[in-house]
């Protein structure tokens, strides 16, 4: 999509004016942090808590900033106003400047991903990679390690690709978290080592009463032994995953995630503004 206008530091401009300089060293530095708002007919999923992730994850690198939520949840309706937007992902940017003095935010609209109903009835194929995020807990523009591994995925006619870290277990998709179900459990990997996204924030949140969560390495070698597996992200929500690397883990989902990925869609009515 091309929107025609951005906002920089709160200044609403045309798009072509959004630009950063390629002697910004914060670009080489990947000294930048970034959130996604989700749009659905002109409004906004949890813009509050993306908004909070952002911060929280330039307070994970050091990065100073002289913004506060109120008003970049005024300048992200003001953007979707001024764009006419409907369906979206608002991206909010934070540039850190080279002596970290004070940060420049970003706002500008990219297109919203709508994936078709058959990964969510019978369930998506992964691959896995090796590699690890650096700083993990902050959604950082250091994305190589991602960029390369979704490459792959692509090129295996992949959704996605499974980081998986030295020890051999499985740590998050490329732009997605991961869990799998055990009898009554859901587990997901040990906090630290991944990002804690708003849709995780919110599978937690709504979780059945019935269900308990384990945090645990999650390793590749052993991945058959599970019951369900699936992925969530903000465009994809809670997605079933049925393969890795070509193994058939299953025919698509059982009752109890059916159950789980209906509550997330009854959350979701209830949280756009």
């Amino acid at each position: 999509m091309q929107a025609e206008y951005i906002i920089k530091n709160g200044q609403l401009l045309d798009r072509a004016e959004g630009n950063i300089s390629v002697y910004n060293k914060s670009l080489f530095f990947d000294f930048c942090v970034y959130s996604n708002i989700k749009v659905v007919n002109g409004r906004m999923f949890c813009a509050d808590l993306e908004i909070d992730k952002l911060f929280e994850s330039a307070e994970a690198i050091g990065m100073k900033t002289n913004f506060n939520s109120k008003e970049v949840m005024d300048w992200a309706r003001q953007l979707i106003e001024k764009n006419n937007l409907k369906d979206a992902l608002i991206r909010l940017l934070l540039v850190g400047p080279e002596q970290n003095t004070e940060a420049q935010l970003f706002l500008f609209a990219v297109g919203l991903t709508f994936y078709p109903d058959k990964f969510y009835k019978e369930g998506v194929k992964l691959i896995s990679f090796s590699g690890e995020r650096y700083f993990p807990t902050a959604k950082t523009t250091n994305l190589l390690m991602s960029y390369l591994a979704y490459r792959e995925a692509t090129k295996q006619e992949a959704l996605d690709a499974l980081l998986v870290d030295r020890q051999g277990n499985i740590r998050e998709g490329t732009r997605s978290s991961f869990f799998v179900i055990k009898d009554n459990f859901l587990i997901m990997p040990p906090s630290g080592q991944t990002l804690p996204g708003l849709t995780k924030k919110i599978i937690l949140e709504i979780l059945p009463d019935d269900m308990r969560v384990k945090e645990e390495n999650i390793p590749l070698a052993d991945i058959e032994k599970y019951d369900d597996y699936f992925i969530s992200a903000t465009s994809m929500k809670i997605m079933p995953v049925s393969q890795i690397d070509g193994h058939v883990l299953t025919k698509g989902p059982s009752e109890r995630l059916l159950t789980l990925m209906k509550l997330f869609k009854e959350y979701e009515k209830k949280y756009f503004v």
